[in-house]
């Protein structure tokens, strides 16, 4: 494509392997639900009679929250990674769209938005909270080597843990949640006013339609509650699911996108253009936080 805004978005979308995670559902399930199983199984058993090691939950416990705050930093990179590639992807269609000579005001409004919906701020925090929560764990783990930690004290530790790990996945769902249905929202706002502009008699473009549930924080605030925190749980999978559907939701729009540019312009061969990649240790921790 000969038009510096076709280029562009066409690059964004060749390249969005490296902004767009898929979080797999069915990997995620087999790990969340590993400690609600474990004690489960201590339930059982100790209504049972049978003999049921705490120190041996108690570890499972601490291993289990540090995968929690692995996945909860997952998620949150997920949602701004995304987020940064949907602004070049606005900023590429309106580039586009002003070369034709539009009036793209309303574009660039919608994408200022966005900018400002989510920062690189979210997934510092979340990885601040995932070495906070690691460090934690080990401190605890150091401790029940040493027998510094009483028999009795391990209950309370357990329950602790699992109700801070509830508490903190459960916020960090709902932000997310929130955040990728805003997101899906504005794209279609963006996509729509694109296509108005954009469509003529002979070439037309359909907007991305939504697709992700409008967050409800109360109702998931009084089934967490109702729940003691389990209901954390499902919800991390449906946020998942949701920003998956909006990813892939994205993902055939791009492809009508480029299809319709395509016809538009005449296009005839692809040219795709180069980046500066920035080595190092030091670049590759930067771009982790």
């Amino acid at each position: 494509m000969a038009i510096p805004g076709a280029d562009r978005f066409l690059n964004c979308v060749l390249n969005r392997s490296k902004k767009d995670i898929i979080l797999k559902i069915l990997v995620l399930l087999l790990v969340v639900l590993g400690t609600p199983a474990y004690m489960l199984n201590g339930i059982v058993s100790y209504q049972l009679g049978t003999e049921f090691d705490l120190s041996q939950f108690f570890n499972v416990v601490l291993f289990m929250c540090v995968v929690a705050a692995y996945v909860m930093y997952s998620i949150v990179k997920s949602l701004v990674q995304h987020k940064e590639r949907d602004v070049e992807w606005m900023s590429a269609l309106i580039e586009y769209a002003s070369y034709f000579g539009g009036d793209t005001q309303k574009l660039s409004d919608i994408r200022d938005d966005l900018q400002g919906l989510v920062t690189r701020n979210y997934q510092r925090g979340a990885f601040i909270l995932f070495v906070a929560i690691s460090v934690a764990v080990v401190i605890q783990a150091v401790l029940d080597m040493l027998w510094l930690i009483q028999f009795e004290q391990l209950g309370i530790l357990e329950v602790f843990d699992m109700a801070f790990i509830f508490v903190i996945l459960s916020t960090i769902c709902l932000i997310v949640h929130d955040r990728i249905s805003m997101i899906d929202v504005l794209q279609y706002r963006f996509t729509l006013v694109f296509s108005k502009m954009m469509n003529d008699e002979d070439h037309h473009l359909d907007p991305m339609p939504k697709i992700v549930w409008r967050s409800k924080p109360l109702r998931h605030m009084f089934l967490m509650m109702a729940t003691l925190g389990f209901y954390s749980i499902p919800y991390a999978l449906w946020t998942v699911h949701q920003m998956n559907l909006h990813i892939k939701r994205q993902w055939t729009y791009e492809r009508a996108a480029l299809e319709w540019m395509a016809r538009r312009d005449g296009a005839v061969a692809v040219e795709k253009m180069e980046t500066v990649t920035r080595k190092g240790i030091l670049h590759n921790l930067k771009r982790v936080i």
